[in-house]
């Protein structure tokens, strides 16, 4: 009788060994599987939460820019997506300037309309690029920025991380090895100029802020419809409109402050007495663009002390070659040093 429970005990003694050391092991395994990298490939994301700054590390980056290679990056403000779709102005510019990268402002759409006009489909089978949007989810159909790249970033953020300036969808940010790409739409003064307190005082100090930030760890590439015209030369006679929004004396002294923080308007400064125009409005009886009345608002701003980045170009594209928005797109070239 003892003999016969000293058996029974060494078994179960043995039994219960043996699912420990497979629980731990299955413990194990779920740990690896949690650490390990995800297997979603996918190159759209988009910003389901505007008040709350998304921060994407990509974990299985396919391609880095060639160091040989010269880059381009088109800056397109285009008024709203989805005319530009039924038109087909968007194949036409990817096919005829082949960019790198392109950055749209104002794509008037929300994360349901991403999914049902399959933009990754449009984007990422057709044309191989990386797609990041970043909506307005406090008007629908409003504002909002993406970043396309052919080349996977490091990470992406939505936002400047103030709550206040982040609902309208008008910063994307997108980083590289060597350089920060930031697309902004930065907001109008508004009719009457009643928004331009918040243009200036709060907007434009705390987006700056932002930029100097990312300048202090690597070099930094800002484009976007700036809704600001530099000087006379970057307006169209600018007699007698030093009130309208754009053209105020608070908006241009604000963003030569900025500048003056170690900043170049690479257009200006390749091209220091050309006058383009990168905006022609359709208000009005006169047809703008034909008669070349516009406005400078869209800028490609490097930093003066780049230590990667060589600048070749900076330009408009033809300003009848598209003509969906009321923008022309704008274009930028580098070389890595």
């Amino acid at each position: 009788m003892e003999k016969s429970s000293s058996k029974k005990e060494k078994k179960e003694e043995k039994e219960e060994r043996v699912p420990k050391k497979s629980q731990k092991n299955k413990q194990q395994k779920r740990e690896e599987k949690s650490k390990s990298p995800s297997k979603d490939r996918s190159r759209s994301r988009s910003r389901s939460n505007s008040n709350k700054k998304s921060e994407i590390k990509s974990k299985n980056k396919e391609s880095d820019f060639p160091s040989n290679k010269q880059i381009k990056i088109i800056h397109w403000n285009i008024a709203g997506l989805r005319p530009l779709l039924k038109k087909g102005e968007i194949d036409q510019l990817i096919k005829n300037e082949n960019p790198d990268i392109i950055c749209f402002n104002e794509t008037k759409i929300d994360n349901d309309l991403i999914k049902s006009l399959k933009l990754e489909n449009l984007f990422k089978d057709k044309y191989k690029y990386y797609c990041y949007w970043n909506c307005s989810t406090e008007k629908k159909g409003y504002a909002g920025t993406a970043i396309l790249t052919k080349y996977e970033p490091e990470s992406i953020s939505y936002g400047i991380n103030i709550k206040k300036h982040d609902g309208e969808g008008r910063v994307t940010t997108v980083e590289f090895e060597k350089f920060y790409l930031i697309s902004c739409y930065t907001p109008n003064a508004g009719e009457r100029l009643k928004r331009i307190d918040y243009r200036v005082k709060e907007w434009d100090k705390d987006f700056f802020d932002y930029i100097n930030n990312l300048k202090s760890k690597k070099d930094i590439i800002l484009t976007g419809d700036l809704n600001v015209a530099r000087n006379d030369m970057d307006i169209f006679d600018p007699k007698g409109k030093e009130k309208l929004p754009g053209f105020t004396k608070l908006e241009k002294d604000s963003f030569a402050k900025f500048l003056d923080m170690g900043y170049v308007d690479t257009f200006r400064d390749l091209h220091p007495k050309e006058q383009k125009y990168s905006f022609f409005t359709r208000r009005g009886k006169i047809n703008t663009k034909e008669a070349n009345n516009g406005w400078r608002l869209d800028y490609f701003i490097t930093n003066k002390d780049a230590k990667n980045l060589v600048i070749k170009e900076s330009d408009m594209i033809d300003k009848d070659k598209y003509n969906a928005s009321d923008h022309i797109p704008i274009f930028i070239t580098f070389n890595f040093k």
